[in-house]
C-alpha cells in the first residue's frame, strides 16, 4: 500500500506535503525544468469504493474526514464535504494485499488519530518510518471496516482538519504513469526543490530513487494531489477503489486518452447517463462520462 523504496515517500512528502490548501507550489515537467500549464480536460467526479455494505463504509469515511456527511441515494451512499466527493456502491471487489490505488489522509495528530480510528472500526496494519540524514517521516497504514487500505500521516505545519492529501498509485513506472494522468487532467508536474534534493544526495540517497516517484496537482492548489510511487501491487480482477471523471465531450476524451495509452473496457448506459470504463497504461480502471 505504501512505497518502501528508500526515499520514495520521504522525498515527496517531506518537501511537498505542506499540510493543506494554501498557495500552490511551482510546477515543472519532471526532469526537463520546463514549466507547463495544460487546459483541464478531465474533472474528478468522485472516488468510488466497491462495498459489501455501502452505508457502513460511508459512515466510517465521513467520520474519518472533517466536514463530510453521508447521504443515501437509493442503495448507494455519497460522502460530501469540502474535499473530493466519495461514492459508495455495492459492487464486486477482489481481496488485495498491496493496493493499486489508496488514499493518504492528513491528520493533525497521527498517534491520537490512530486510536480514534480503531474505535470507529478501522484496523491497524503497521506504522512505518523513513529517514535520510536529518529528514524523517512516520506514517501509519490502516484498513477501513471492509479492508480498504489507507494511510494517515501528520505533515509539517499540519492543519487542524483531517482531509485527503493524496490519491496514491502504486506503479511500475511512476513518471510515465504520472505524466499520463497529468495530461489527462490538465495538471502540471509538481516541482521538487533542488535544494531539498541536494539534502537527500548529501544524506547518501541514490539519485536513481528520484525517478521512483512523481506528483501532479491541480494548479489552483486544491487537494487531492495524485502521487505515483514505484511499488509492486496486487492486480485484482475487481478494484476496491477507482476514480470516476466527467468530460465536456466524452467521445473526444476517449479518443484522446486511447491515443495516450489508455484502453477501453466497455461503454455502459442507464436511464440517466452513459459512461465508458477505461484502463490507464498500467491497467488501473477509471470511468469517463
Amino acid at each position: 500500500m505504501v512505497a518502501t523504496a528508500s526515499g520514495t515517500r520521504l522525498t515527496l512528502d517531506k518537501q511537498t506535503r505542506e499540510g493543506g490548501f494554501g498557495r500552490p507550489r511551482r510546477f515543472r515537467r519532471a526532469g526537463s525544468g520546463v514549466r507547463r500549464r495544460i487546459r483541464a480536460v478531465l474533472r474528478l467526479n468522485h472516488i468510488t469504493f466497491a462495498c459489501e455494505d455501502p452505508q457502513r463504509v460511508a459512515e466510517f469515511w465521513t467520520q474519518l474526514l472533517d466536514g463530510y456527511s453521508a447521504e443515501p441515494s437509493g442503495e448507494t451512499y455519497f460522502g460530501r464535504g469540502e474535499g473530493p466527493k466519495l461514492f459508495f456502491n455495492r459492487m464486486k471487489k477482489s481481496p488485495t494485499i498491496e493496493l493499486p490505488i489508496h488514499l493518504d489522509v492528513n491528520v493533525p495528530d497521527r498517534e491520537a488519530e490512530l486510536q480514534r480510528l480503531l474505535e470507529l472500526g478501522a484496523r491497524l496494519v503497521e506504522t512505518k518510518s523513513h529517514s535520510a540524514g536529518e529528514l524523517s517521516e512516520t506514517w501509519t497504514v490502516m484498513r477501513d471496516p471492509e479492508g480498504n487500505g489507507f494511510c494517515i500521516q501528520t505533515p509539517p505545519n499540519a492543519l487542524p482538519e483531517r482531509y485527503i492529501g493524496n490519491v496514491t498509485f502504486s506503479a511500475a513506472e511512476p513518471v510515465a504513469l504520472g505524466r499520463f494522468w497529468a495530461s489527462a487532467l490538465g495538471w502540471p508536474d509538481e516541482e521538487i526543490d533542488e535544494d531539498f534534493l541536494q539534502q537527500l544526495r548529501d544524506a547518501g540517497m541514490d539519485e536513481r530513487e528520484f525517478s521512483a516517484f512523481y506528483a501532479t496537482r491541480n494548479p489552483d492548489g486544491s487537494r487531492p494531489r495524485f502521487l505515483f510511487q514505484r511499488r509492486e501491487k496486487s492486480r485484482p480482477a475487481s478494484y476496491p477503489i477507482h476514480l470516476d471523471f466527467r468530460a465536456d465531450d466524452r467521445e473526444a476524451e476517449i479518443e484522446r486518452l486511447t491515443g495516450e495509452g489508455a484502453s477501453i473496457v466497455e461503454t455502459k448506459t442507464d436511464v440517466q447517463r452513459t459512461w465508458t470504463v477505461m484502463r490507464d497504461p498500467e491497467g488501473n480502471p477509471f470511468c469517463v462520462e
